[in-house]
């Protein structure tokens, strides 16, 4: 008898009046085609796929949420159709609904997924403890606060870790959405839904002038000190969203002066500095006195200003990581634990 090769993400679901099950025999003899039907050769991810359509009763959005595309997803649920000799999905022009077979096998696929998920979990909790953690940050934290965090990451007690700067907080979560990170750092507001976060540390906004410049004898500003000047916001530039966000805000504020100090969002301090002094800007940035960007902005030549807290939130630092289980480094949630109890004195 020649073998046959089995492709990944490959296997037997059995089912039993519409649910799944971990073996067809229970011990009174009786054989798979008494009561038991089995799906052979059911690809997981298919059925994964089918959950998608199934939960967002929409291909477009389910693909989205894949990230893949509606043609090979549409694909990939005729196939599975095929294999389970029905359809799954009505569909028309404007509407996706699921057909008594699909609605019936909604919780089994669930159930099996799970199962498969908890298997590669038990198989990961071993197999993965000597494979590092990754941990990425966004590199528009305030530099003292990167150092520290960076400094937890690599004496978790939960595992070895890898730490990484990928860029933006927008890039952080590109990559943990991607499967490239395990757990990352960014900045709040997070918009992408398949993300979960926790927040680590907040801090103070601040403005940075020229010594010499009127704001620099303030001990605060306020938003309204600022609605005549040019306000610098480039910190923000490497993210277009929250650039938009940020500029909106402080549009309705008033400050409608808004400019960008250097060529790109990734130029570096010292061009910032430079174009603040050149031009007499007010640089909207973190009040972190200790960092990198807080000692280019000290005295003699600038004054790192608090804004008051009265007139504009605390920026917010988080951890963040994806909803999607199945794929989960096993060390992920004890990370978390960690880092938010060293972080939360």
């Amino acid at each position: 008898m020649c073998s046959k090769s089995r492709a990944p993400n490959r296997g037997q679901a059995w089912l039993r009046n519409g649910a799944a099950a971990d073996s067809p025999y229970d011990g009174r003899g009786e054989s798979p085609t008494t009561r038991w039907t089995v799906l052979v050769e059911i690809d997981f991810t298919r059925l994964k796929y089918f959950l998608a359509v199934a939960e967002e009763l929409h291909f477009k959005r389910a693909a989205d949420r894949l990230h893949i595309t509606p043609p090979p997803l549409s694909k990939q649920i005729k196939l599975l159709e095929r294999e389970l000799g029905g359809a799954l999905f009505e569909r028309d022009y404007h509407e996706v609904h699921l057909t008594p077979l699909g609605a019936a096998l909604v919780e089994p696929a669930r159930r099996i997924l799970d199962q498969v998920s908890a298997f590669k979990a038990t198989a990961d909790s071993i197999t993965q403890r000597t494979i590092p953690l990754r941990v990425g940050a966004t590199s528009y934290a305030p530099s003292d606060f990167l150092n520290r965090f960076e400094e937890e990451v690599h004496q978790l007690a939960a595992g070895p870790a890898e730490f990484s700067i990928p860029g933006s907080a927008a890039e952080v979560a590109a990559h943990l959405v991607a499967g490239h990170l395990d757990l990352g750092l960014i900045h709040l507001p997070a918009t992408d839904s398949r993300l979960d976060v926790r927040v680590v540390a907040r801090y103070r906004s601040g403005v940075a002038v020229r010594s010499d410049d009127p704001l620099a004898a303030r001990d605060t500003v306020s938003i309204e000190d600022l609605r005549e000047r040019e306000v610098a916001v480039d910190i923000a530039r490497a993210n277009p969203l929250a650039l938009s966000v940020l500029t909106r805000r402080l549009n309705k504020l008033g400050i409608t002066k808004v400019v960008h100090a250097t060529v790109s969002g990734r130029s570096s301090e010292v061009e910032l500095a430079t174009q603040v002094r050149s031009r007499r800007l007010v640089a909207l940035i973190a009040y972190a006195p200790q960092s990198f960007l807080g000692r280019v902005f000290s005295p003699p030549e600038f004054k790192l200003i608090p804004i008051d807290e009265k007139d504009w939130d605390a920026g917010e630092l988080a951890l963040a990581w994806t909803r999607e289980q199945a794929n989960r480094h096993p060390a992920t949630v004890a990370a978390i634990e960690e880092l938010t109890e060293a972080f939360a004195s």
